[in-house]
């Protein structure tokens, strides 16, 4: 299948987990994003050897192309290991293997759909599953634990209480064995079909600043208002919170610190203010108040990392099945 440079890097932002590709997308201008994500909706299903092959020359050009990124090493490292994993990534950077550091346990597994590696996890040992759950990131061990059977759940927590220190050596040799059953099972990067794409770009719209988003959704309407408006039924904002049931706004707040809301409220309107302080403690809603009225000018940026962490929280949760953050038209309370 032949690609323009715009459909590849499309193609390669698709291929990535979220939060990687809307770090990616901010080195861009918004026209170049609105071009991005309409390429991305207009790719066809594309099949996994595109894919791979998209990713490699990719990972070629930055690391060949000196100041195209910062840093561009580790970056391409990084990207590397979540694209394809961490053997192929030795193999591209020419990494030997006596020479592979890695600065945490099962880190290559951190890129991983939770279905994916919960379905690798449930044939290993309660014991084993325990111990690279306590190597990942809180929220990622959340969503592969909830996606296990339900008979080990407690298992698996009381041996992640107890777990003691484990050798290096051993833990290379796990980290080995479960990062290759991991590749060896459906690959991660498989084909994109319509669905995928259209959930893709409505999550990474999500994580981007509201001029951008709303170029972008206006881009794509040109050409398929359709699918704009598909794409716009699967986003969620941050004054999206407005429609969320009280019980699933109190479990958010429950995970996300009184300074970061705080500030995500700077630019939030007074009923979402409100709705926010209805679901805390009185004494917490004056707290968070007073912080709120002490804030002097404050970067754009850093108020909507705010309520892009405390969105990512929500989808976490929202994954988890522990809250709901959008209901269909049918399934809507009235």
């Amino acid at each position: 299948m032949s690609l323009t440079g715009t459909q590849k890097l499309a193609a390669f932002l698709l291929s990535l987990d979220t939060e990687t590709a809307s770090t990616i997308l901010t080195r861009f201008t918004e026209a170049e994003i609105s071009d991005l994500c309409r390429e991305m909706i207009g790719l066809r299903t594309l099949e996994r050897d595109t894919v791979e092959e998209v990713q490699h020359e990719f990972m070629e050009m930055m690391e060949n192309s000196e100041g195209f990124i910062p840093n561009t090493r580790s970056v391409a490292e990084q990207l590397l290991r979540l694209a394809v994993g961490d053997e192929k990534q030795m193999e591209m950077l020419g990494y030997q293997e006596d020479g592979r550091i890695r600065s945490r346990p099962f880190e290559v597994l951190g890129g991983v759909d939770a279905r994916q590696l919960a379905e690798v996890l449930k044939a290993e040992h309660p014991q084993i599953v325990a111990l690279v759950l306590s190597y990942l990131k809180p929220q990622q061990a959340g969503m592969v634990l909830s996606r296990l059977p339900e008979e080990i759940h407690s298992d698996v927590v009381v041996r992640m209480t107890r777990l003691e220190k484990t050798s290096v050596e051993l833990l290379g040799r796990l980290d080995h064995v479960i990062s290759a059953k991991v590749q060896s099972a459906e690959p991660r990067v498989g084909g994109i079909n319509e669905e995928t794409k259209n959930k893709k770009v409505a999550e990474i719209l999500n994580l981007v600043g509201k001029t951008v988003r709303k170029s972008a959704l206006e881009t794509i309407a040109k050409e398929e208002p359709e699918r704009a408006r598909e794409i716009e039924n699967l986003m969620f904002v941050f004054e999206d919170f407005l429609t969320v049931d009280d019980t699933s706004v109190r479990k958010v707040l429950m995970e996300v610190d009184n300074d970061t809301l705080a500030l995500a409220l700077k630019t939030a309107s007074e009923e979402l203010r409100d709705k926010f302080f209805h679901n805390v403690s009185k004494r917490a809603a004056e707290s968070i108040r007073e912080t709120l009225d002490s804030f002097g000018p404050k970067p754009l940026s850093e108020v909507e990392a705010a309520q892009h962490e405390i969105m990512r929280t929500a989808h976490a949760l929202d994954e988890q099945g522990q809250i709901v953050l959008r209901r269909s038209e049918e399934e809507q309370l009235v």
